[in-house]
C-alpha cells in the first residue's frame, strides 16, 4: 500500500521455502538498462538461516522481471516498436539504441531476441485472456478471412523424423494458415492457426467461440471469402446467419488491369470504360438474374475489335469468375466488398517472413495474441478517426 520509486530494491522477509528468517550474505550492483539511461541498483544477497535448508535469496527491484537486466518499461517500448513500428526481433538492437542516445556515454543495447521473445511468450498469455473477453461493439457482421504463414525449424524437424524432405515436401510441411475474425471497426476478436488447405472441422472451434460471446440475435451476417473451409464451418455453426462473399480482390484485379495500361481513368477510351463499368457492376451483383445480364453485356462488348488489350484481359477474366460467382449467388451468398481483412493481414505481411516466433505453433498463437491485442488498441495515425484504437472508434458507433 505503500508508493515506491521505479528501481527500488526490495528484500525478502523469510525464506520462501521453510519460513526461517534470513541472513546477510553479499551485497552487489546491478545495472539494468533502461529508457532514462543505465541504472546502478544496489541489492543484497541473502541465506535462509536453517542449516538444512540454505536457500539462497537476491533483492527484487521495482520493475523488473526475474533476474534479467531490462526494465519492464523498457521492454513494454520494445513491444510497442515490434508491433506498432513492424520491427522484427532481429532488429531490436537499434532500438536500444535509439532509447538510450545521450543517457549515456555507451549506447544501450536491447535486449537480445532470445530475451524479448520469452517476454513475448509470457504476454502472449494476457494477450489470449484479453482478445477472449473483449467486449464486442459492432455493426452485425463479422470477417473471417485467411493468412498463409510459414512455420517450423527445418534441420530440428528432419532430424526428429530422421531425414531430409525435399523442396515440394518442406512446402507443404512448412505452410500453416491463421484464420481470423474481426469486425468491420477492424477490431480482432479471435483466431485459429490451421494446417494448409484445412478441412471446415478445424475452423469449427473458431467459430464456436465467437459464437458463445455473441448473441445470436445480434449477427446479421459473415463474410469471407470462397474459402471452402469457412463456408462449411459457417454452415455448421450459424445455418441461419447470412453469407457473404468478398469480391473485393475481384475489383481490384479489374482495376489493375486497366491500371497497367492507362494512367489515369480519364484515360480510359469510351468503349474500355463501358467494359470496366460493366465488370465492376457484375462483381458486385446481388442476384443470379443481374449477374447473368450483365455478363450477356459483357459478351456483347466483347465484340467490338477496338477495345483495348486491358478490356481483352478484363473479359477473360470474368468468363472465369462469372461461373463461380453464379453458384455462389445461387446457394444465398452475397457480395460484400469491404477491405477489413485486407488491412489486418497488411501488419502481418510487413514483417511475418523474418519473425523468429513463427518457428514454432504455440510461440506463433502467442505472437498473434500480442500483435492482435495491441492492434485493438492502437490510435488511427491519419483521417477523422485519428487518435482513436478500433475498440474506441467501435464504442461510439456501436454503443
Amino acid at each position: 500500500g505503500r508508493m515506491t520509486p521505479l528501481f527500488t530494491p526490495i528484500s525478502p522477509i523469510q525464506c520462501i521455502l521453510c519460513g526461517s528468517h534470513l541472513k546477510f550474505n553479499e551485497n552487489y550492483t546491478r545495472y539494468i538498462i533502461s529508457s532514462y539511461g543505465i541504472i546502478e541498483c544496489p541489492v543484497t544477497y541473502w541465506v535462509c538461516s536453517n542449516p538444512h535448508c540454505g536457500k539462497h535469496h537476491p533483492d527484487t527491484i521495482l520493475g523488473i522481471t526475474g533476474s534479467a537486466n531490462y526494465s519492464d518499461e523498457y521492454k513494454d517500448k520494445q513491444i510497442n516498436v515490434r508491433y506498432n513500428g513492424r520491427c522484427t526481433l532481429w532488429n531490436t538492437r537499434i532500438i536500444g539504441e535509439i532509447y538510450t542516445e545521450g543517457l549515456t556515454d555507451v549506447s544501450g543495447r536491447a535486449p537480445c531476441a532470445t530475451t524479448l521473445w520469452k517476454y513475448e511468450q509470457k504476454g502472449g498469455k494476457i494477450a489470449a485472456q484479453e482478445l477472449a473477453s473483449q467486449e464486442i461493439d459492432f455493426d452485425g457482421t463479422l470477417y473471417v478471412d485467411g493468412y498463409f504463414v510459414k512455420v517450423g525449424w527445418r534441420k530440428f524437424i528432419e532430424a526428429q523424423i530422421g531425414r531430409k524432405f525435399t523442396e515440394t515436401e518442406w512446402k507443404i510441411m512448412r505452410y500453416k494458415v491463421i484464420y481470423v475474425v474481426a469486425t468491420k471497426d477492424k477490431v480482432v476478436l479471435d483466431f485459429e492457426i490451421t494446417n494448409n488447405k484445412p478441412s471446415h472441422i478445424e475452423l469449427i472451434p473458431l467459430l464456436k467461440r465467437i459464437k458463445d460471446r455473441i448473441p445470436q440475435a445480434q449477427l446479421r451476417k459473415i463474410v469471407s471469402d470462397e474459402d471452402k473451409a469457412i463456408i462449411g464451418a459457417v454452415r455448421c455453426v450459424f445455418p441461419k446467419v447470412a453469407h457473404g462473399f468478398c469480391v473485393f480482390h475481384q475489383i481490384k484485379n479489374v482495376t489493375e488491369k486497366y491500371a497497367d495500361e492507362f494512367k489515369h481513368k480519364e484515360d480510359i477510351p469510351a468503349q474500355d470504360l463501358k467494359v470496366y463499368e460493366t465488370a465492376n457492376q457484375l462483381i458486385a451483383a446481388d442476384n443470379a438474374i443481374e449477374s447473368t445480364i450483365l455478363y450477356r453485356r459483357i459478351i456483347d462488348l466483347s465484340k467490338d475489335e477496338t477495345l483495348s488489350e486491358a478490356s481483352r484481359k478484363v473479359i477473360k477474366y470474368i468468363k472465369k469468375i462469372f461461373i463461380n460467382n453464379l453458384n455462389l449467388l445461387r446457394m444465398g451468398f452475397i457480395p460484400e466488398t469491404n477491405n477489413t481483412m485486407e488491412e489486418i493481414f497488411s501488419l502481418i505481411n510487413d514483417f511475418v517472413n523474418q519473425t523468429r516466433s513463427l518457428k514454432r505453433e504455440w510461440s506463433m498463437k502467442n505472437f498473434f495474441n500480442n500483435l492482435f491485442a495491441f492492434f485493438n488498441k492502437r490510435s488511427f495515425n491519419t483521417g477523422k478517426w485519428r487518435g482513436y484504437s478500433p475498440v474506441e472508434r467501435a464504442k461510439s458507433l456501436h454503443y
